[in-house]
């Protein structure tokens, strides 16, 4: 973390950044264990609010960290619907917006048709949501999606259903696969609510990584997930392979890896330098989002409300 307050240079590009809003047109309510308030259908407003602040700061794209929509969305109308009031919003402006895969997309929707939603329609329908954006020289993001492996949006008895299912057997004693009962540390992250990144899209990464250091790009991986213990401050939030993924992103072009999921924000720096900012959620923490800052020699966040700022210096010198 970082006083911004440091002598002035040249921003080269600024972009917003939001995690967990997780919108249904329903009362403002609680979390599962009744010590936190969620603000469902007020984070329209919310979200307006970011808005205008990013159209202020004359951002170019979006990092949308996932979990759009909540799972109640189901159970009080089409899903399509909820997903689509809170998509017109950003639709507001003509920025691209880097959606990503959370698992409360996947409680009201299969994996196929959120692929080929709105909220991926400018991926090929072949694409399985992980992709990546190049909006400045020398900048790249990649997108991943950590619910590719996953029970949620799976057909049960389907064959990737069993995979997923085989996971948690295997690692997750308790009946309830969303109990965390029994397990410690990072096993904790073996529930339902979690998911893992192919093998596949492992492979594309580490190419994306290696193909980013050759032409001298700095790199910002985004994914839903936490995949850094300190970062997460639950286990219970990792990805399933996250240690696999850590391994991919000590690659030198690597300068963060953001995430949301666990909604009360976390933020650390691991061995190879690589800073692991997780936002607060919005559902949990109104107001909380920020405005990203690319300097000549660091990406600065500059949060809201109880999102803090953390400056990343760069791999690369950019030229201004």
């Amino acid at each position: 973390m970082t006083n911004t307050n440091s002598p002035a240079k040249k921003t080269l590009l600024r972009f917003g950044v939001v995690a967990d809003l997780q919108y249904a047109n329903i009362e403002d309510g609680y979390n599962w264990n009744g010590t936190r308030k969620r603000y469902y259908r007020s984070s329209l407003s919310l979200l307006q609010k970011a808005m205008k602040d990013w159209k202020q700061n004359d951002v170019k794209f979006i990092l949308q960290l996932g979990d759009l929509i909540d799972g109640f969305c189901k159970r009080t109308e089409e899903p399509i619907n909820c997903l689509n009031r809170i998509l017109d919003i950003f639709d507001e402006e003509q920025w691209p917006v880097l959606n990503v895969v959370g698992n409360h997309e996947l409680y009201n929707f299969k994996k196929e048709s959120l692929y080929k939603s709105r909220l991926f329609r400018n991926l090929p329908s072949s694409n399985t949501a992980y992709y990546t954006l190049s909006p400045y020289q020398g900048l790249k993001v990649c997108v991943l999606n950590t619910y590719e492996v996953s029970v949620l949006g799976e057909v049960e008895g389907s064959t990737h259903y069993n995979t997923a299912q085989s996971v948690l057997e295997e690692r997750n004693p308790n009946k309830d696969k969303d109990d965390t009962s029994g397990l410690e540390s990072d096993d904790r992250r073996f529930v339902d609510f979690n998911g893992a990144v192919s093998k596949e899209q492992l492979e594309w990464l580490r190419k994306e990584l290696m193909l980013a250091t050759e032409q001298k790009e700095n790199v910002i991986v985004i994914g839903h997930n936490p995949v850094y213990l300190p970062a997460a401050n639950s286990g219970s939030s990792l990805s399933w392979n996250y240690s696999e993924i850590l391994k991919i992103l000590s690659e030198i072009s690597v300068v963060c890896y953001i995430s949301g999921h666990d909604h009360r924000g976390g933020y650390s720096v691991d061995q190879n330098g690589i800073h692991h900012i997780t936002f607060p959620g919005v559902i949990e923490h109104p107001d909380s989002y920020a405005v990203g800052i690319l300097l000549e020699d660091s990406l600065v966040i500059q949060g809201r409300g109880e999102m803090f700022d953390v400056d990343c210096p760069l791999k690369f010198k950019l030229k201004c």
